[in-house]
């Protein structure tokens, strides 16, 4: 909605929850971003603004939740039954919404997975997702919002560190 005052593009860095907290779920979001095939921002609701995955990744086995890391604004979770790969950004705080006993009734355990936060572009690119015109499902790909590449980050030191972190590299 503002392309030609701020340009096209922009980047949202993502911290990943402690592994130990809900190792499932951060390896798969890994797996989606170490093959990246493509996605888009395709859903704004008044909580959340919810990204597709291409690429034919699977659900998650299981839902996985830790008290320890609920759904608070600037978080990310696994949307959808059974989750994944399809995620999304909590625009505001959404333990009611998406944690324990949100989804259903009959079992008041069961929450989307939260697994990481945005730690960089909530103040800024975020809120740019949040004014593209309408409301829930985009059904116009022309007006979603892609996501050009994911990029794993690691500590790291050289030439190529930014922040103390460095591009990860699989190795063949």
């Amino acid at each position: 909605p503002d392309f030609e005052e701020k340009g096209a593009d922009g980047s949202i860095l993502l911290e990943m929850a402690p592994s130990r907290l809900q190792p499932h779920s951060i390896f798969s979001f890994l797996e989606v971003a170490r093959q990246y095939k493509g996605g888009a921002f395709h859903r704004i609701a008044g909580h959340v603004l919810q990204v597709m995955v291409r690429g034919g990744f699977p659900s998650l086995a299981f839902q996985e939740y830790s008290e320890e890391y609920p759904h608070y604004k600037g978080t990310v979770g696994y949307a959808g039954r059974p989750s994944g790969p399809a995620w999304y950004v909590s625009i505001m705080d959404n333990v009611k919404n998406h944690g324990p006993g949100s989804q259903q009734k009959h079992n008041p355990y069961e929450a989307d997975s939260c697994f990481g936060k945005v730690i960089e572009g909530f103040d800024d690119e975020v809120q740019r997702i949040r004014k593209v015109p309408g409301e829930g499902f985009i059904n116009d790909p022309k007006k979603h919002v892609l996501i050009k590449e994911m990029i794993i980050m690691v500590p790291g030191e050289g030439p190529d560190a930014v922040d103390g972190y460095v591009e990860w590299k699989e190795e063949l």
